[in-house]
């Protein structure tokens, strides 16, 4: 059913894991600017920032759902459910979970950097064509950006704990009695 080590890691990276998506989730949640004019801006006008709220909370509410079955496997070295399904279930949807926690990663930090790169170029020549002073524009934007960073290295973090647990998942399931495959 897999050695004391694996099963004991299984679960500090699935708490580990939670706890990072719960961060990153807040995090980008959080997100937001107002200007002096009162315009506002919230990381819903980004899609990409949705994208990377929206795969931090199913990779947090996956992982919360295997808390329990982790804690129990850990505590008494059964499973709680038998005919090797949540070997099968462990293996396959963290590797689902972990290429989806990957993509939200890549989608955050591609578009925060992109913008980052552009933002202080876009500012000015908005500066040249209006003889406005934007810099809190330039400021608040550029803040907002960092937190969207963060958020998303959060993330990041969580996907390489999802993408260590989808190996150990591998070797506890090898370790398992049976393993015919998914459809036999």
């Amino acid at each position: 059913m897999g050695s004391k080590v694996v099963v004991n890691s299984i679960l500090v990276f699935r708490v580990l894991a939670l706890l990072l998506l719960a961060a990153s989730v807040v995090v980008i949640a959080t997100n937001n600017f107002k200007l002096s004019d009162g315009s506002k801006t919230k990381f819903i006008d980004v899609i990409a920032y949705r994208y990377v709220a929206a795969t931090g909370a199913v990779g947090f509410l996956y992982t919360l759902v295997q808390i329990p079955f982790a804690i129990y496997h850990a505590c008494t070295r059964k499973r709680l459910l038998r005919n090797n399904f949540l070997p099968e279930f462990d293996f396959y949807g963290d590797k689902v979970m972990s290429l989806l926690l990957g993509t939200g990663a890549g989608a955050g930090f591609a578009v925060s950097f992109e913008f980052k790169r552009n933002l202080s170029d876009l500012i000015q020549t908005l500066e040249d064509l209006t003889g406005e002073d934007l810099s809190e524009v330039k400021s608040k934007a550029g803040k907002f950006l960092d937190r969207a960073i963060i958020a998303t290295g959060l993330l990041f973090l969580g996907f390489i704990c999802m993408a260590i647990l989808s190996v150990l998942s591998s070797v506890s399931r090898s370790g398992s009695k049976s393993s015919k495959g998914f459809f036999g």
